[in-house]
């Protein structure tokens, strides 16, 4: 997991880290601050003033977790039923219809379950709204730079969650038992009681001028909050005060104050080195950085309870058994056509490679009986026509006896064939010839010889400028007149 880029969204400035745990500790890296111009800045004016404050620093990221100061937010304590955690966010949203001042629909809200009491009949939570207003800011303000808002944090709970992760609180104390914190930063002070890991009350007040102010500032500050917390919270006993500060500052706050909250413990914290290590921008302390290193720490290691306004809590989604049952009715009866439309098709594949397979057969079939009936026939022709006792030398003299000697045609080569029926075989001839007349001479005495002579195209050839004619000859030889004729078969063209 990368580096979290955390923003806390004051009024007056912003300021910006990137960090991640180091053991009990949040290293923090390239923090800036930008100015709001005394809230002058539209939302895009501000985007692109951060923009350009994070591409100096060289901070690049794709999302932000954002942190509001509790002066932004409102807090609320409700009593619920002791209902499951499935049924509360629910009921805690009817019952904020109730309290806020403002619609519902005007507000982001998130709540905090706190711990129950073992028997009891009740349970709280604290209820965190933010104006609606702010939050549509942030959106349009984090878009020019770019940058998704993964998560709206509140600072009350970074606070708790630092001192949490540094290990300063243990998850023991009682539900009664309070361990009260203290952030003492140059323009604010604010004041968490905390019950366990809980944040089960968050007040803020104005912070001081001059270190001589600070004894007057907290005194003021943890009796308002006293009150308060006292009707939220009825009764409870505080532990111990942390006070959390730069130590020229927590020095300034003498132990006395401790009585105003039945003489707690005190306990003083310089957050840098024991909280968080930075490098802190200009005119601000480590106390100034403690809600982000808090909202690191718990995004990292979720250890104390904490809002998120832009992910509240949901109910989860109730599962509709009746649907169900109808999905499982319809599945069966789909597996049902499914498996009988498999049984029918795996039929019909059979029966078609069984078709398939007569089908070849019979042609294998057919195929050897045309061979064998080829054969027989070839054999029967080749018996008749070696029974004639044909001489081809004979036949050729012949030829050369009517063809005489000239030198107008040169035949270069005979093919000998059989041919059934009143034939004794045929004679194929090719060769050159000086003319056309010569050719046709040819043809016309080997007719008055007896020969069949078949008619062939007569063409011309560029082989011999002396020889411009191709001769091409298809001679049957009739069956002698002496000789019984055959019956005509009809020939096989393809084996002859």
């Amino acid at each position: 997991m990368s580096e979290t880029l955390v923003i806390e969204w004051d009024r007056d400035e912003l300021i910006a880290a990137t960090g991640a745990p180091s053991g009990s500790l949040v290293q923090l890296h390239a923090a800036i601050v930008v100015g709001r111009d005394d809230g002058n800045l539209t939302p895009a004016e501000l985007g692109a003033k951060l923009k350009s404050s994070l591409s100096t620093a060289g901070i690049s990221a794709t999302e932000a977790l954002v942190v509001f100061p509790r002066q932004l937010v409102t807090f609320h304590r409700i009593e619920l039923p002791n209902l499951s955690d499935d049924e509360i966010p629910d009921m805690v949203r009817l019952q904020a219809a109730t309290r806020l001042t403002v619609p519902v629909e005007n507000v982001c809200l998130d709540f905090a379950p706190l711990p129950v009491s073992p028997g009891s009949e009740t349970r709280d939570v604290l209820l965190v709204t933010a104006p609606l207003k702010h939050v549509n800011e942030v959106r349009s303000c984090l878009a020019v730079c770019g940058l998704e808002l993964a998560g709206l944090r509140v600072s009350s709970f970074g606070i708790g969650a630092s001192v949490v992760h540094s290990g300063l609180i243990s998850r023991t104390a009682g539900n009664l038992e309070v361990e009260a914190i203290v952030s003492l930063r140059a323009d604010s002070i604010e004041l968490i009681f905390m019950t366990g890991h809980s944040v089960a009350f968050s007040h803020s007040g104005a912070s001081w001028t001059s270190l001589d102010g600070v004894e007057q500032a907290v005194r003021s500050e943890i009796s308002r909050a006293r009150m308060a917390a006292a009707e939220d919270m009825g009764d409870y006993s505080v532990r111990r005060l942390i006070l959390i500060g730069s130590p020229e500052v927590t020095a300034a706050v003498p132990d006395s104050v401790a009585r105003r909250l039945n003489d707690a413990e005190v306990v003083r914290i310089n957050p840098e080195g024991s909280l968080l290590q930075c490098r802190l921008p200009p005119d601000h302390t480590a106390s100034d950085m403690l809600p982000l290193s808090g909202a690191i720490a718990n995004a990292w290691t979720s250890s104390v309870e904490a809002v998120d306004l832009v992910n509240p809590r949901r109910t989860p989604e109730r599962k509709d058994y009746g649907r169900l049952k109808t999905i499982a009715t319809v599945g069966a009866v789909l597996l049902l056509l499914i498996a009988g439309w498999k049984w029918r098709s795996d039929r019909v594949a059979r029966l078609q490679t069984e078709a398939a397979d007569l089908i070849a057969e019979r042609d294998d079939m057919r195929d050897t009986y045309k061979l064998a009936k080829n054969e027989l026939l070839m054999a029967r022709r080749l018996s008749e026509w070696s029974d004639r006792d044909i001489s081809w030398l004979d036949q050729l003299q012949k030829i050369q006896q009517l063809m005489g000697s000239t030198d107008r045609v040169y035949i270069k080569r005979f093919k000998f064939g059989i041919r059934t029926g009143n034939y004794i075989g045929t004679i194929g001839a090719e060769g050159y010839a000086k003319s056309r007349r010569d050719i046709e001479d040819l043809q016309r005495t080997l007719t008055e010889a007896g020969y069949e002579v078949a008619p062939t195209e007569i063409t011309q050839s560029l082989r011999d400028p002396k020889y411009a004619m191709e001769l091409k000859l298809e001679v049957s030889i009739p069956v002698p007149k002496d000789e019984p004729k055959q019956k005509s078969q009809p020939v096989d063209t393809s084996n002859t």
